[in-house]
């Protein structure tokens, strides 16, 4: 009597290897913006806490004992992946500045926001201002 061999379970197919480019095979086109994009305009406040987006809203602004509305109004203010967690510091009045570089810390008591502008090479620093007495 003849043996059968046994089923094997199917197995899924491994995706086809993708090739490997190398320097003697020809190389894509460079891709470059037609158009610029054009660098914000600093001081920014940004957001580094652990959170993937912060948003304070007008009621929250208003229980955080602002007195001075800015002009327009109280706005909501989010900070996400979209703005790169940072908006211009010349949004904010003097007392939403005072709150968000200040006052609002995180559990472990460090900062949640930090005032952050461009150097001049064009690489994010921290803003500090010397101490005037």
């Amino acid at each position: 009597m003849a043996e059968t061999p046994a089923k094997k379970a199917a197995t899924p197919s491994a995706p086809p290897e993708r090739p490997v480019l190398t320097p003697d095979m020809p190389q894509p086109p460079k891709r470059g913006r037609r158009v610029r994009k054009a660098q914000r305009k600093g001081p920014f406040v940004k957001y580094v806490g652990h959170a993937s987006c912060r948003q304070i809203t007008p009621p929250d602004w208003k229980t955080l004992a602002h007195e001075n509305p800015p002009k327009d109004g109280f706005q909501t203010d989010t900070w996400d992946l979209k703005n790169d967690f940072m908006i211009e510091s010349s949004k904010f009045t003097d007392e939403q500045l005072d709150y968000l570089l200040i006052d609002d810390v995180q559990g472990n008591g460090a900062h949640s926001f930090l005032e952050v502008d461009y150097d001049a090479d064009g690489n994010l620093a921290q803003v500090v201002e010397d101490d005037e007495e």
